[in-house]
């Protein structure tokens, strides 16, 4: 059983989250309260707790002082931050220091409490829900109602995009970004939750860049957060451009990626791209796959081909002009690689998308 703390201010709120929420359902109890930082310190003293729900702003000792102490008092807990919408700077904060998630006072009745306490509850156990056949059912038991099955689905795909945003092949990769795009877009997910995760992302990627991000969002809903983070890329982009850092390696990377993407047309080695942000040839290689997800002759194919589908796209030059343009002097060969990637020959490429003219 996770045993439960909730501190904050409001006593209303207080009262409303424990009577609100279905503990019971997902292996939890509210085992107290607290009405600030210093007082739910106290209890922990005297009493075990695992999880710990907190609001940010609270008098004598506020929610980021709270999980500043508690994560040296009590290595083992866990918590999820309570929050309005504005606090953003500090939910940004408090995820680098390892909560598991927060919620909003503003959505709060608005979102789904089972989900919440779900997603939760997985995080604290490390387990991904499974779903199997009830051994107790026999054979000739009528069958299981869909809904499950497709709830358990539309979780698996979100569970699945939610590993690729993590793994930050989106800010190196343009395909992988505008799919990763549009998957959200078209998931069954609500604007909380990606707004949480999107947080969590870029928190992380904050850290390992050492740039100042601007994190404000104005969003209201999943297509707004999506749009806002294509402009965040960008403005990540010009910040990486304009640094003359060099011994970051993740900042290197993307150099070395905004490089390529400018070269790509040229005969362009990995030995003149390491060159270019000061690696040695084997660790360029060696942090290239791992921060991109491809090897450099891949990546450099990969743009190639991206940069002849808008050539086919926005011109009406031969095929061979377009091969020649993205840097293959072998028209042949460029129609082999191109059909590879996009399993169209250029000229079916072109056609489909300029419309047949």
């Amino acid at each position: 059983m996770i045993r439960v703390l909730i501190v904050d201010d409001d006593k209303l709120a207080r009262k409303g989250l424990i009577s609100m929420m279905p503990w019971s359902n997902h292996d939890m109890v509210v085992v107290g309260e607290a009405a600030n930082g210093a007082k739910a310190l106290e209890f922990m003293e005297r009493h075990e707790v695992d999880l710990m729900f907190v609001d940010l702003s609270m008098p004598v000792m506020s929610g980021m002082e709270l999980l500043q102490v508690a994560r040296q008092r009590f290595p083992s807990l866990r918590s999820v931050i309570l929050s309005f919408h504005e606090e953003f700077e500090n939910v940004q904060t408090a995820y680098r220091m390892g909560v598991l998630d927060y919620l909003s006072k503003v959505r709060l009745e608005s979102e789904d409490d089972e989900q919440i306490l779900r997603r939760i509850q997985q995080q604290m156990t490390g387990e991904t829900p499974i779903r199997t056949a009830d051994p107790l059912v026999s054979s000739t038991s009528p069958p299981l109602v869909s809904e499950p099955t497709s709830c358990s689905r539309e979780e698996e795909e979100w569970s699945g995009l939610e590993r690729e945003w993590r793994s930050h092949y989106w800010l190196y990769n343009e395909s992988v970004f505008q799919r990763l795009c549009k998957q959200t877009v078209d998931a069954k997910v609500s604007f909380r939750r990606l707004e949480g995760l999107f947080i969590r992302v870029l928190s992380q990627l904050e850290t390992e860049l050492l740039l100042p991000a601007e994190l404000r969002s104005d969003a209201t809903d999943v297509r707004q957060a999506v749009d806002w983070l294509r402009d965040y890329r960008n403005r990540v982009y010009a910040q990486v451009a304009a640094s003359a850092d060099f011994t970051n390696t993740t900042n290197s990377i993307l150099k070395a990626v905004l490089f390529i993407r400018e070269q790509a047309s040229t005969t362009l080695h990995a030995e003149d791209v390491a060159d270019h942000v000061h690696m040695s040839r084997s660790y360029f290689s060696q942090c290239f796959k791992k921060l991109t997800g491809s090897t450099y002759n891949d990546y450099l194919r990969q743009e190639r081909i991206r940069a002849a589908e808008r050539l086919l796209c926005e011109t009406n030059q031969s095929i061979a002009w377009v091969a020649h343009a993205v840097g293959y002097n072998d028209s042949k060969y460029f129609s082999h690689l191109f059909y590879e990637q996009t399993r169209l020959l250029p000229s079916e490429f072109r056609a489909q998308h300029k419309g047949g003219e």
